[in-house]
Parts: structure tokens; sequence; C-alpha cells
């Protein structure tokens, strides 16, 4: 399908035996939250200038804030998405993740090498192609830290790489035969219930410097956090198999270290994965928790231990609109973190030492 070209959009059904996002619950201290700790994540919140933000445990809703309905830009959150469909289709044998780059035809303006073709879907997925080339959608600090070419060997070294997500864009295409937009919207947003994902707010961008287009989705804050929920059930939703639970697992595992720390100390297939500077794990009930991130504040953070998806919007359309960076999220993460119930965080504990 040509980039930029859908068929006629569908609205996804609403699902009324799903979750009501407009109703909070009236007490949160069974769900393991403290009331006033909850009031002060809501105070920080407004005080940061968030134009959104949802959290949702244990399929209750316990703190909401703006216009959940809006469809703000997700920026780089579509990394995230396009890693659900790859499960997708690596489960369902249209895809092989040890394809390389040669086997399947894949070519760039600057032709790629001989070693640069030997990079796998694995290691573009994982941020670890080795191929250091301009792309599209490509942010100018991105651009400043990018290595010079062919210092590492695909799979050797991981960078955070809008090239690798881009040529991921065009051979989800090429190798399902399906428009990855539309896709989503079969296998992932009716499904799940979305009730604002429109066609009409997705797009492609193409530059001239490169052969590959971003691909850009708007996303409500209430469908941002079904998506998040769609991954804290292990990849079921209301009973019906979407993603396989080992998929959920593979991806958002960390397979890099990234050195930030941080809800961005580790990365798995597409996804940040909580972890300090060397990759650890935290004690707390971060552990295991995993985020899909865009500039400028655009946050959706499951916390498994916890039963928990916290999403967190700016309105990056407006200029002059806050942001909220990695090291600011962070923080309100430890906010969010205290205001469980010691009790609460004893039986949390219990259940991560038992394995569950």
């Amino acid at each position: 399908m040509v980039p930029g070209c859908h068929g006629p959009a569908k609205q996804p059904p609403h699902d009324s035996a799903a979750i009501d996002f407009d109703k909070v619950v009236s007490n949160a201290e069974p769900l393991g939250w403290s009331d006033d700790g909850l009031a002060a994540v809501q105070a920080k919140i407004a005080s940061l200038g968030a134009a959104a933000a949802l959290m949702v445990t244990s399929d209750e809703v316990v703190l909401r804030h703006g216009d959940l309905a809006k469809n703000y830009r997700a920026h780089s959150i579509r990394k995230s998405f396009l890693s659900a469909l790859y499960g997708i289709a690596i489960d369902a044998g249209q895809i092989d993740p040890t394809w390389n780059l040669r086997d399947l035809g894949i070519d760039e303006r600057t032709p790629l090498s001989r070693s640069e073709k030997q990079a796998t879907i694995t290691d573009l997925l994982s941020c670890r192609s080795g191929v250091y080339l301009p792309a599209a959608s490509e942010v100018a600090s991105a651009r400043k830290s990018r290595p010079e070419r062919h210092q590492f060997e695909p799979g050797a070294q991981w960078h955070y790489n809008n090239w690798d997500h881009n040529v991921l864009g065009t051979i989800y295409g090429q190798e399902t035969g399906q428009d990855l937009f539309e896709a989503f919207e079969t296998q992932i947003a009716v499904p799940l219930g979305m009730q604002d994902y429109r066609l009409s707010n997705t797009r492609y961008q193409l530059e001239e410097v490169s052969l590959h287009p971003s691909y850009k989705f708007r996303m409500s804050t209430r469908d941002l956090a079904r998506f998040g929920m769609l991954f804290l059930h292990k990849g079921a939703w209301q009973g019906h198999r979407i993603l396989s639970e080992e998929w959920v697992s593979r991806s958002t595992r960390p397979h890099s270290i990234t050195g930030r720390g941080g809800s961005k100390g580790a990365y798995g297939l597409m996804w940040w994965v909580s972890a300090d500077e060397n990759g650890n794990p935290p004690t707390s009930d971060l552990a295991s928790a995993f985020t899909a991130s865009g500039t400028g504040g655009h946050r959706l953070t499951v916390m498994p231990r916890i039963d928990t998806v916290f999403v967190l919007r700016t309105d990056t359309d407006d200029r002059n609109s806050p942001r909220i960076g990695s090291s600011t999220y962070d923080r309100l993460l430890d906010l969010v973190l205290s205001a469980r119930l010691a009790s609460s965080a004893n039986r949390d504990l219990a259940v991560g030492e038992d394995g569950e």
C-alpha cells in the first residue's frame, strides 16, 4: 500500500463490558493506595502542566487528569505499537526474526554495505543493527549522538536509532502485505475496544534522507491505557488471546543496558525497561516495570508487580505547553510508589518473592 494512503476509516466499536475510564474508585485503599498519597500525585501532575494522566490498578481507575479522549501525538510510543504487531506476525509465521536485511532485499539511499546487510530483524527490534544512517523523524540530539558508520558490527552495540524502527515499518508491510496502521486497527484497536483510534489520526512521513518513512500515530490517553493493560494481562483481553504470553515476556525484558538508569535503564524489543545504570532491576515496585516513551513527556508505564498501568501525556502540538523530561518523570514515578500503603507494599513483595 502507498505510504499515507488508507482504506475507508472504521470506527472501532466501544466495548460496553470494558473498563469505564470516567469512573474513579471512591476508595483506593482496598487496591493498595493511600488516598492522601494519590492526592499528592494528582497535585504534582497538575503542577507539571501535564495535559492528561490516568492510572489503573486491577482494572479500576484510581487517578485521572485532563481530557482522556483527546488524541495526542504518540511520538516514539509508536515503536511499542509496532513491536506488538511484530509479535503477532512472528507467532503467525509471517516474519522470521532471524532474517537479515540482505535476505529481505532492504537497501537505502546511501547503499548498505555487505556488513550492514547482515543485521537481523531481532537486531532492529533491539536497536542493535549497527546501521548508522540518517532517518526520517530523527531529532537533532539523535543525529549528534549517532556513532560513525561501521563503528560497530550488527548485534554488537545498543544505540537508540530511528533508522532501525523505520525500517521495521517497511519490512512489516513488505512481509505481511498489510498496512501497519490498518493492521493495528484490526488486530489490536478493535479487539481492545479502543474508543478513539482512527486511521485519519495516522500517517507516514517520508523524508529525502531515507527510503523508509516513519509512521505517526495519535492516540488518546484511555486508549493508550488499554494498550498497556493488554501487556499487563500478558497479551490477553477479556478472555481472548491477542498477543502470546511469550512475546509479551520477550519484548519487555532487558536485552541491552542503556546506562541511563531509571525507567530507561535497559531496553527490550522497542520497550524501555526499568533498571539502574548497571542494568540491575530496581528492588522497588518498579521491578519488572517497562515503559513506552515519547518525546516531550508522553509515557506509558506498566508495573506488573502492583497490577498497575500509569499513563502521562503532554500537549506537544502546543509549542508553549510544558514538556516533561525523563528525570522528572522518574521522580514522578517515585512519588506514585510512595502513595502505596505500607501493608500493600509488604503484600506485593511477598507476591514477587513467590514468583507470580
